[in-house]
C-alpha cells in the first residue's frame, strides 16, 4: 500500500467521522431544546393545576354557605333556648316536633362542620378579602343560634353577606 493512499483513506474516514459527530451534536441540541420545552410546559401545567385547585377549594367554601343557609332555613321558626337545652339534655326527643327539630339541628351541625372544613382548606387564600372578619362573626352568631340565644333571621342575614363577597375568581 502506498502511503499517500493510506493518508487519503484516513482523511476520508476522519471527514466521515466529523460529519457524524456534527449530526450527533445537532441531535443533542434538538434533544436539549425539546427537554427545555417539556420543562416549560410542565411548569405551565403545574401552575394551571394549582390555580384550578385553589378555585375548587374556594368554590367548595362558597357552596358550603348555600348548604348552611338551607340548613338554617329548615330549622324550626320557634327555635329558642329552651328547645336547644331540651334537645341537648334529653338526647332523645319525645314529641314529633322536637324529633324534627333534633333532625334539623343535626343537619345544621353537619353543614356547619362542612363549612368549617372548607374554611380551614382555604383560609390562607382569602387574606385579601374581608371574609375572615365575616367568618368570625358568623361563627359567634352560629354558636349563639345553636344555644337558642339568637334568632334565625340574624344568622340568615349574616349568611347572606358571605356569598356576596367575590373571592373565587379574584387574584
Amino acid at each position: 500500500m502506498d502511503a499517500d493512499f493510506i493518508s487519503f483513506e484516513t482523511l476520508i474516514a476522519t471527514r466521515d467521522s466529523a460529519w457524524w459527530v456534527m449530526w450527533g451534536a445537532i441531535a443533542t441540541i434538538v434533544t436539549a431544546i425539546g427537554s427545555l420545552l417539556t420543562l416549560a410546559y410542565a411548569v405551565a401545567a403545574l401552575s394551571t393545576w394549582k390555580k384550578q385547585e385553589k378555585t375548587k377549594i374556594k368554590s367548595e367554601f362558597k357552596r358550603s354557605f348555600l348548604a348552611l343557609d338551607y340548613a338554617v332555613h329548615m330549622m324550626p321558626d320557634d327555635w329558642n333556648r329552651s328547645m336547644a337545652q331540651f334537645i341537648r339534655v334529653k338526647g332523645r326527643a319525645i314529641s314529633a316536633e322536637t324529633s324534627e327539630a333534633e333532625l334539623c339541628l343535626n343537619e345544621l351541625k353537619k353543614c356547619w362542620h362542612d363549612a368549617i372544613s372548607a374554611w380551614v382548606m382555604c383560609e390562607g387564600l382569602l387574606k385579601k378579602t374581608n371574609l375572615k372578619a365575616l367568618w368570625h362573626e358568623l361563627s359567634d352568631i352560629n354558636i349563639d343560634y345553636l344555644n337558642g340565644r339568637t334568632q334565625k333571621l340574624v344568622v340568615l342575614e349574616k349568611l347572606a353577606d358571605m356569598p356576596s363577597v367575590e373571592f373565587i375568581f379574584k387574584d
